[in-house]
């Protein structure tokens, strides 16, 4: 049996937290669907809200841990690595106010918390309004 050699890495991750008094309310967006990612960052940007990103659950942890605070973590009901609210619970260990919403694909049942694809830019901007009585700190966004 040939020895093992163990290597540590060190991985920075907190740069610049963003600090939990800024007004300014956090939002994850995590999902593999460039596009659908892309889109809702530019979409949540122009509306006020800090946006960070990621492609899947590993990227979202440290995106979590870079950015110091996420308020709302927007994320696929379901991806291949992990489920979303699995990655929910486990982003709360580090956010515990962090509220969810997820991106289901079409057919998906329609719920509270839920944005059934496709949508639209208003139907984004409303689903977070519902969310703003959770966190007390999300702009109000009126869709019309």
């Amino acid at each position: 049996m040939l020895p093992q050699t163990v290597r540590r890495v060190s991985i920075p991750v907190a740069n610049s937290p963003v600090p939990h008094s800024a007004g300014t309310p956090v939002v994850l967006v995590v999902t593999p669907d460039t596009n659908l990612r892309e889109v809702s960052a530019r979409v949540l940007t122009r509306e006020g809200y800090r946006v960070l990103t990621a492609a899947h659950a590993g990227h979202a942890v440290l995106a979590c841990l870079k950015g110091g605070r996420v308020d709302v973590l927007a994320v696929e009901l379901s991806m291949d690595d992990v489920s979303g609210p699995a990655l929910a619970d486990r982003l709360r260990r580090h956010c515990p106010d962090l509220v969810a919403m997820y991106f289901g694909k079409s057919g998906t049942p329609e719920c509270e918390g839920v944005i059934v694809r496709p949508f639209t830019r208003e139907d984004l901007l409303a689903a977070l309004p519902a969310l703003r009585m959770s966190i007390g700190a999300l702009p109000f966004v009126d869709p019309v």
